[in-house]
């Protein structure tokens, strides 16, 4: 049987299993190359480099999330409760997108040289010249969200790989060619991103049924839910970039590189967390019934618990080692910020998981109000923290966000589920045995498919 065929018959046997067995073997696979390319990275440029790096690319991959104005978590919940019509969405997404791109990277441009005031000419100008990536990563985005909408998981997991493996490449070239330069690793990036739009587009054009032609009527109901989104959206990506954002403005770029490498260290514990997430929203999307869709929600959460009280301490205990062994002694300077990176990353990864909860249950205003909250505490934290103690100060206020933001979830959803929120996060008995009963029919699966290959 050939692998096509061992997938459909593990589709059959536990859709949500294979599902998440799947995108959770590719997280890791992400995982594993992100940490192999930050690596990379680091060793190539040292703490200076990569922090000018990060500067270059941080605003604009901001304006690009900005640029769909919420119409991603749309298409993914129009395309999971109505599958035929998944083209249609998506052609009303990327006419909003690229309508949207034009003034933000007009704007980004004209404030680029105050943001990055901190930095070289040289470093804001090349920021300058990442915006083009503004429209080529929100198309991109939207149409790994139309397969996840749909539940095309298999496509959709082989595409996102592919972003990292071009960044593999690219720093693997540079490291052979003794490229140093952060202006030109991000140049030849910004044209493999471009070459990834024609195996995007022809893998979605092959997987999406029916017309990509938008209609008018859908894109009032595609803004209604989704301008919650971007406003939520956007509090979300300030409280996981605001710190370095503000970094790139006040502080010296290699304080910045030893920063970004202890994020790189923290975000270890997203690959299974963020394979959770992506299936969950939408699963609960799809159940008609408002009982079954609560289920599903109550369910995911606890289950992220779980992973999260068994991969943080493993990732706490092994920071003062790790650090120094995969970005080197110099950046020996970014593990007191890792251990502290560590728990917020936790904290961070367990929110994704109740927020795309909330968005499968058709409230996505819900992630608005929480961010919001956890955007305020972050804000007054950096503002208290990020000068005095650097980035040990930043980490603070990120950890502080984050449970800000938490606290607020579990308010929001023990209102709407009348659950406490121990019944919201401490898997019961019940729980337990049935994860256990679906990783065991999934591994029984695996193997009588694969022994009749």
């Amino acid at each position: 049987m050939n692998p096509a065929g061992i997938w459909l018959s593990l589709q059959k046997r536990s859709a949500f299993g294979a599902n998440v067995a799947l995108t959770a073997a590719t997280n890791l696979a992400i995982g594993v190359l992100g940490l192999v390319t930050g690596v990379l990275a680091a060793r190539l440029l040292g703490p200076r480099g990569r922090g000018e790096l990060a500067a270059i690319q941080t605003y604009p991959m901001l304006l690009a999330n900005l640029a769909m104005l919420g119409t991603g978590p749309s298409v993914v919940y129009f395309s999971a409760r109505d599958p035929e019509r998944a083209g249609r969405y998506l052609g009303c997404a990327a006419v909003i997108a690229l309508l949207a791109s034009a003034p933000l990277i007009t704007g980004g441009y004209l404030a680029m040289p105050l943001l990055l005031s901190a930095q070289s000419p040289q470093i804001v100008t090349a920021a300058c010249w990442y915006l083009i990536n503004v429209p080529v990563v929100a198309i991109m985005s939207l149409w790994l969200f139309v397969l996840r909408g749909r539940s095309d998981f298999l496509p959709w997991n082989a595409l996102r790989i592919l972003p990292t493996l071009a960044w593999l490449a690219v720093l693997a070239s540079a490291w052979l060619c003794g490229i140093r330069d952060p202006r030109r690793v991000a140049a030849v990036y910004l044209a493999a991103l471009f070459a990834l739009l024609i195996p995007f587009e022809l893998i979605v054009k092959r997987n999406v049924p029916g017309r990509f032609t938008p209609e008018a009527r859908q894109f009032r109901p595609m803004l209604a839910y989704g301008l919650p989104c971007v406003a939520s959206s956007l509090p979300v990506v300030l409280n996981l970039r605001l710190d370095q954002m503000l970094m790139a403005g006040l502080l010296a770029p290699s304080e910045l590189g030893l920063y970004v490498a202890a994020v790189a260290w923290s975000g270890a514990i997203n690959p299974l967390m963020n394979a959770l997430s992506s299936v969950l929203f939408p699963k609960i999307a799809a159940h008609r019934a408002e009982a079954d869709r609560f289920r599903s929600f109550l369910h995911g959460s606890r289950l992220a618990v779980v992973v999260a009280l068994i991969t943080a301490p493993i990732l706490a205990a092994a920071t003062p080692w790790g650090v120094v062994l995969l970005f080197g002694a110099k950046f020996r300077g970014a593990i007191k910020a890792a251990l502290i990176l560590v728990p917020a990353g936790a904290v961070s990864a367990l929110n994704s998981v109740i927020e795309e909860g909330f968005r499968g249950l058709g409230k996505p205003a819900a992630v608005l109000y929480a961010e919001l909250a956890g955007l305020l505490m972050t804000i007054v934290s950096l503002y208290l923290l990020l000068r005095p103690m650097g980035i040990i100060g930043a980490s603070i206020a990120s950890l502080a966000g984050y449970s800000t933001v938490m606290m607020s979830l579990l308010l929001q959803a023990r209102w709407l589920t009348h659950k406490s929120p121990a019944e919201l996060l401490l898997p019961s008995p019940e729980d337990v045995v049935e994860g256990l009963k679906r990783l065991a029919t999934l591994a029984r699966s695996m193997v009588l498919v694969i022994s009749r290959a």
